[in-house]
Formats: structure tokens, sequence, C-alpha cells
């Protein structure tokens, strides 16, 4: 029985999207966040979230800016672009934010066309979709 769970686990963790430098312009686009989970295993869902986060990377750099949608298919801006770079620490994809003298960090859990997962440094992990106005 304990075998059936480790190939299970290992079968698991092995379909994860992974992250790499051939795939990470996927970050690209808008994303709505769905869920929050806690490292305790504690969900917050986010339900009717107004708030968009549009990513736009060029190679390793980019920004981050949060956009409220409007029944037009249009976005109003908020005042909030953080900038920020790509890096890779071994198997790991790290977003290190920029914003005036503060800097910040999030590990892409993992990515795909659909779904992005990012952990912030107190382990709380962030589930987006893709935004689809």
């Amino acid at each position: 029985m304990k075998t059936y769970f480790l190939l299970l686990l290992v079968l698991l963790l092995g379909c994860a999207p992974k992250v790499s430098t051939e795939n990470i312009d996927l970050l690209n686009g808008y994303w709505v966040i769905t869920e929050a989970k806690a490292p305790n295993g504690e969900n917050r869902p986010y339900l009717g979230t107004v708030e968009v986060d549009f990513f736009e990377l060029d190679s390793i750099r980019g920004f981050r800016k949060k956009l409220k949608p409007l029944l037009d298919n249009q976005f109003n801006s908020t005042n909030d672009k953080v900038n920020f770079s790509i890096s890779f620490e071994g198997k790991r994809c790290v977003i290190t934010y920029f914003r005036h003298q503060h800097s910040w960090q999030e590990e892409v859990v993992s990515l795909s066309k659909e779904e992005l997962q990012l952990k912030d440094v107190r382990g709380v992990v962030f589930r987006y979709k893709r935004y689809m106005p």
C-alpha cells in the first residue's frame, strides 16, 4: 500500500507544469486570482474578484499591473505598476519585484497556458487562471 501511494505521489509531482526559460513567456497576459492556500492547508477562495493582474515580460524583465475590467472588454488601469526580473535558481523560477527602494520575491511554482501558481516568502500559494473577458 505504501508503494502505491509513493508511486502516485511521484506521478503527481512529475506531471506538474515545469517552469523553464522555454515556457516563461506564458506568464505574459491577463490573470485572475482564484484562491490562496496557506502552508497550514487553509484555503481562501477569491470569488468575484474585481481586479486582474497583467504581466508583460520581455526576456527576463517586465512589469506587473492591476487592472479593473469594464463591461466593454476595456480596463481601468491602477497606479501600481511594479517592475520585476526573472531568475532561475537551480530548479526554481523566481520573480523579484522592485518598487522604489523596496524589493520582494515570489516563486513561480507552476505555469501553463491556463494556470499560474505563485508562492510568496510566507509559503502562501496563490492560484491564478487565465483571464478571458
